[in-house]
């Protein structure tokens, strides 16, 4: 059992945790590309305990900023899109997809504009997906996982709902190979009916096998019968957990992403099928 200390440390992703730094060296997809459009141009999106705002300006350019208006805390949710970025709805005051005040109504303040700028992420578009990169510049290429950049089979995003857990929690349960049998007894089973819904199919497991690698953990599960539990057109046994929040298999990868400080996980699937 950890310790409180221990989960804090694991678990808050805020600015400044430790989890959260770690975190913030990785792009991370936030948003389908579809949630925005020219008659929904903005979207509120909370990462890593940042409330901050996606928006497509008029000229095509996709930005991340801080949700609250330098100016008076306005949220930026509402704000006019125009050409050269988006314009606060209280006041006026316009931003650049790299945060930078442009415009300040009803006044012009060349020191507000030279001085001050907003909290602002790069973004790419990818897969469908919106990704962001929260750490220090300059931004790191996104990783090359297969799935995410081949160029054979079929791509399919699937969004899941929100779970009311920390990202360390659903991460934890990728890599728990003992509930397989249990929880899921109805499909694992393939038409079999267990000895008791209790113990469902545990009795057919004879170990687990548990390894890193240089980019993340591996885990492998043997049956009784000799079975092995792996991809039969991927070398590498069992599902791959990728660092930091990636859970892959040979056909898609999930990523896990905070929406508070210590709740709310959200999947994002990417799947690319042969």
């Amino acid at each position: 059992m950890l310790t409180q200390s221990e989960n804090e440390l694991l678990t808050r992703v805020g600015p400044g945790t430790p989890a959260g730094e770690l975190l913030r060296r990785y792009w991370h997809p936030i948003a389908l590309a579809q949630d925005l459009s020219d008659e929904s141009p903005t979207k509120f999106v909370r990462v890593m305990g940042e409330d901050l705002v996606l928006f497509r300006d008029k000229s095509g350019r996709t930005g991340l900023i801080a949700d609250k208006c330098a100016h008076r805390n306005a949220s930026m949710v509402y704000g006019r899109v125009e050409e050269r970025g988006i314009s606060c709805v209280y006041h006026g005051w316009l931003y650049d997809c790299d945060g930078n005040i442009i415009e300040t109504p009803p006044e012009r303040n060349d020191s507000i504009m030279k001085n001050v700028k907003t909290t602002a992420y790069p973004v790419k578009i990818h897969v469908g997906l919106i990704w962001t990169y929260m750490g220090p510049q300059p931004a790191p290429p996104m990783t090359h996982y297969d799935t995410l950049f081949r160029k054979d089979g079929t791509r399919t995003v699937r969004l899941h709902p929100v779970l009311d857990c920390n990202w360390f929690q659903a991460m934890e349960n990728s890599m728990d190979p003992a509930h397989l049998q249990v929880l899921h007894q109805e499909f694992v089973g393939r038409g079999k009916k267990p000895v008791s819904t209790t113990r469902g199919f545990t009795d057919d497991v004879e170990s687990f096998e548990f390894h890193t690698t240089s980019w993340g953990l591996m885990k492998k599960r043997t049956y009784k019968d000799g079975t092995v539990d792996e991809h039969p057109d991927d070398p590498a046994p069992g599902p791959e957990h990728a660092v930091p929040n990636a859970y892959r298999r040979h056909t898609h990868v999930a990523r896990s992403r905070e929406f508070l400080p210590d709740q709310g996980r959200q999947r994002t699937r990417e799947c690319v099928r042969p």
